[in-house]
């Protein structure tokens, strides 16, 4: 059986806040009900991108630090010597 877009907006928003590691409390699970009727409401081609570009603004999200994706650039020389 097929999952309504209710259904799919609210698995993925809950499994987003969680992971993000929100506590799904009674007032969390309001107010992401809320989003997703808005997001229902007022966008009816894609109402899970309205809904998932909101989540930042709706939810306060910690952004973990996260270490470099690279080391750190040292500019050096490769032993050439000057006077050749």
């Amino acid at each position: 059986m097929d999952r309504s877009l209710a259904e799919q907006a609210l698995t993925r928003v809950c499994d987003y806040l969680s992971a993000m590691g929100v506590e799904l409390t009674r007032e969390v699970s309001l107010h992401a009900l809320k989003l997703i009727e808005a997001g229902l409401a007022s966008e009816p081609e894609d109402p899970l991108h309205f809904i998932m570009t909101r989540l930042d603004e709706c939810f306060p999200l910690q952004n973990p630090d996260l270490p470099s994706a690279y080391p750190q650039i040292i500019r050096g020389s490769m032993g050439y010597d000057a006077h050749d």
